[in-house]
C-alpha cells in the first residue's frame, strides 16, 4: 500500500539535518522538497507547480516567521498536515503533531522518522 503524503515541504535551518531527512523521505518513497528559512519555502512554493500540492510540512518551531508560514499554508492548502520540530509550543497554532528535533542519524534514526511521518500520514486529527 503507497503512503498518502507524497510531497514533503521540510523547513529548517539546519542544513545538514533537511539533507538527511530528504535522503530519508526519497528512500522511503517521498518527494522531499529542502528550504532553509520560511522566506525560501514561500519561493520554492510560488516556482514550482508540484507544491501546489504540498501534503505534508516539517518544520522547525522556532524559526521566525514560522507562525505565519503555517498560516499561509492553512489558508490555501486545508488538507496539509503539519509537524513542528522542538518542544511543544502551544502559542504556535496549526500544527498536527511536535517531534523532538533529531540528535542521532543512525538507522534507528532514519526508521524512527518514516514511521512518524506515515503515521501523520494516516492520521486524520485536526491541527491545535
Amino acid at each position: 500500500m503507497k503512503s498518502a503524503v507524497k510531497n514533503v515541504l521540510i523547513v529548517d535551518k539546519d542544513l545538514g539535518f533537511v539533507f538527511w531527512l530528504a535522503d530519508v523521505l526519497i528512500r522511503a518513497g517521498y518527494q522531499p522538497w529542502p528550504a532553509f528559512s520560511p522566506a525560501e519555502a514561500r519561493a520554492l512554493l510560488a516556482e514550482r507547480k508540484p507544491l501546489r500540492r504540498l501534503d505534508l510540512l516539517i518544520v522547525r518551531g522556532t524559526l521566525p516567521g514560522v507562525s505565519d508560514l503555517i498560516a499561509h499554508f492553512r489558508e490555501t492548502q486545508q488538507h496539509l498536515k503539519v509537524m513542528a520540530l522542538g518542544p511543544e509550543d502551544r502559542a504556535l497554532t496549526g500544527v498536527n503533531v511536535w517531534h523532538p528535533v533529531p540528535g542521532r542519524s543512525d538507522d534507528s534514526a532514519k526508521q524512527e522518522w518514516v514511521r512518524a511521518i506515515k503515521d501523520m500520514a494516516s492520521r486524520q486529527h485536526r491541527a491545535a
